[in-house]
């Protein structure tokens, strides 16, 4: 279409990606099967390898749909790959993941450096400096010219976030969990102000950030500041309802975590972890 640039409509697959996501699917069954979780905890054994697969199925979809494919011709584009990576794949994989660790190894003692880099504060603070370094326009734009930078950039992001997750989504028992209903609502808070913050910047901004976007074949000057304008407010607005629909379980979960403490002198009751969640204890009495 004439006076901006063109959306392919194609799917990029990618073979080392995709050979790296099946061997990641793979190792994570075996751990699953081992763990012995899914003859205690059926229903949220299953819960937890449909977290994890869609994760590894949300990053497929990211990277290798149309959505990826157009990434390096419409910035929309490369910002819904970008959301998808941190809203998406980082607490799905997360949900599917601690759970079952700490069943495997309830009892291991966490390292200092896990128990540092999962403090809230620290977390955020990584998630916060990944998410706008990798938007400053000389390291946004050494990503669109080299796929391995861009790849790079792809980790970053699900690493930061995996880490801002962490003290929402990890098990009642694990270091850097946030206990508190006031402290998961503010901790989320903080992460939806910095998001929006960069989605305004980006979306108010009056001329081109990312000047690659311009040579384009078929983009022009209006062609490439709209599709900014709506990039901007593909970072802001879902981020919006994605903060608010987590605090709104955070909230239910803490009164969940209430009510357990009740029963945690149960006689004959077996503690089933869900993904990310308190322990729901299933008596084992008639």
């Amino acid at each position: 279409m004439s006076g901006t640039a063109s959306f392919v409509w194609e799917w990029e697959w990618e073979a080392p990606l995709g050979i790296a996501l099946i061997l990641l699917e793979l190792g994570y069954v075996a751990v699953w099967v081992g763990s012995g979780m899914r003859r205690r905890c059926t229903r949220r054994a299953w819960a937890l390898l449909a977290a994890f697969t869609g994760g590894l199925g949300a990053i497929v979809f990211a990277l290798m749909s149309p959505i990826g494919a157009n990434d390096e011709r419409l910035l929309s584009m490369h910002m819904i790959e970008h959301d998808l990576l941190i809203w998406i794949v980082a607490p799905l994989l997360l949900m599917g993941a601690l759970p079952l660790l700490q069943s495997v190894r309830p009892r291991r003692a966490p390292s200092r450096p896990l128990a540092i880099i999962t403090h809230p504060a620290l977390a955020w603070a990584i998630s916060t400096v990944v998410l706008w370094a990798w938007h400053a326009p000389p390291l946004y734009g050494l990503a669109l010219t080299n796929p391995i930078v861009h790849g790079v950039e792809h980790l970053w992001f699900v690493g930061g976030y995996l880490l801002y997750w962490w003290p929402l989504l990890a098990p009642p028992a694990a270091v850097g969990r946030l206990h508190s209903n006031v402290a998961r609502v503010g901790y989320l808070l903080a992460g939806a102000t910095q998001s929006a913050l960069l989605g305004a910047v980006i979306m108010f901004r009056g001329s081109v950030i990312y000047s690659q976007y311009l040579h384009i074949p078929g983009a022009t000057l209006s062609s490439a500041l709209a599709d900014q304008r709506l990039a901007g407010a593909l970072m802001w607005f879902p981020g919006a309802v994605v903060f608010a629909l987590a605090a709104a379980l955070a909230i239910r979960e803490g009164d969940t975590q209430s009510q357990e403490a009740d029963a945690d002198a149960a006689p004959g009751s077996v503690k089933c972890m869900p993904p990310g969640g308190p322990s729901v204890r299933v008596s084992n009495t008639m």
